[in-house]
């Protein structure tokens, strides 16, 4: 399929990803910070930026450089099943390369907790040196408030199920949208959710089916970074990820000699904005009506999409 649309698509999503990659690990005060690169600002997702940084790295070989430094001095604060959820999102295929990838590199780190998903030529091929860098990494931007939590109380479904109900800034949820935000199933949800309102760490409404919301006005003393500072938003990083990954893949299909036809590449296309409809519509994004486009105006309706969306995230990071 030679079309100028295709090409678009890959340069939108391919250039908001490695941007929103960079700005994400300068938080972390990895080996990419420097006096004039602007770290993100809204929560960042531990488990999705490695993923993305790996799907992503031919077109910024360094952040390749940096999954390495993270493996090494981050992996105990990163989720493998957590990393599994997110891995699963990603087009068909990539996920269990990006899993693999980085569960050698963390084992190879000394972390055996990612023994059991490490191999392949390909992964072990990732990690062969020993990564440059801090010897840990910095928390102390509010965009870090996730891996803060799981720092101060273990890495699990409570530590990301309290990041998440601070980061919609004392907003009522249901387990089922907690479940879909942090990559648990709603039984673990629920169960973390219930306990932590036990505690009194969160409110729990009386009615059921429940729904929890996060006293923001009580952690913003412990958690924001001047004391006074309001908390850093929540955006659903592992889904929009998920989608800029299956843009870029979806333009390489179509810009392959063994393309498939018009028809096929449409209903991809289709299915790509149905599939991530949810998390566009829960992070406000403005993004078309799929149904707006019939037939080969799909294509259409992924650039416009693709659009959009960079153009939010370049708002939102």
């Amino acid at each position: 399929m030679s079309d100028t649309r295709s090409a678009e698509i890959a340069r939108l999503a391919s250039e908001s990803a490695v941007r929103t990659c960079w700005a994400q690990w300068v938080a972390l005060g990895s080996p990419a910070s420097a006096a004039n690169d602007a770290p993100a600002s809204a929560i960042l997702d531990p488990e999705a930026l490695v993923a993305l940084s790996l799907h992503v790295k031919e077109h910024e070989r360094r952040l390749a450089d940096l999954v390495r430094w993270w493996a090494r001095v981050g992996s105990p604060l990163t989720s493998v099943q957590r990393f599994q959820s997110v891995a699963a999102r990603l087009p068909e295929g990539a996920g269990e390369r990006v899993l693999s990838a980085f569960a050698s590199q963390a084992a190879e780190a000394g972390d055996r907790r990612w023994s059991r998903h490490a191999g392949g030529s390909g992964a072990a091929a990732a990690a062969p040196t020993r990564a440059k860098g801090p010897d840990e990494p910095t928390l102390t931007e509010g965009s870090t408030l996730w891996l803060r939590l799981r720092a101060g109380f273990g890495v699990g479904a409570k530590a990301d199920t309290l990041a998440f109900l601070l980061g919609i800034d004392g907003a009522w949820a249901s387990t089922r949208r907690i479940a879909f935000a942090t990559g648990y199933s709603t039984v673990a949800a629920r169960s973390a959710a219930s306990e932590m309102a036990l505690a009194r760490f969160v409110r729990e409404t009386s009615e059921r089916p429940a729904q929890y919301s996060a006293p923001v006005e009580a952690w913003s003393p412990v958690l924001a970074p001047t004391g006074a500072a309001p908390l850093p938003p929540w955006r659903f990083w592992s889904e929009i990820f998920a989608f800029l990954a299956g843009a870029i893949d979806w333009a390489e299909q179509a810009a392959s000699p063994e393309a498939p036809g018009a028809h096929v590449l449409a209903s991809r296309a289709r299915d790509l904005m149905e599939k991530h409809a949810r998390a566009f519509h829960a992070d406000r994004v403005p993004v078309p009506r799929p149904d707006a486009y019939r037939g080969l105006q799909a294509v259409d309706g992924l650039l416009e999409t693709t659009r959009v969306l960079t153009d939010w995230v370049e708002e939102h990071l």
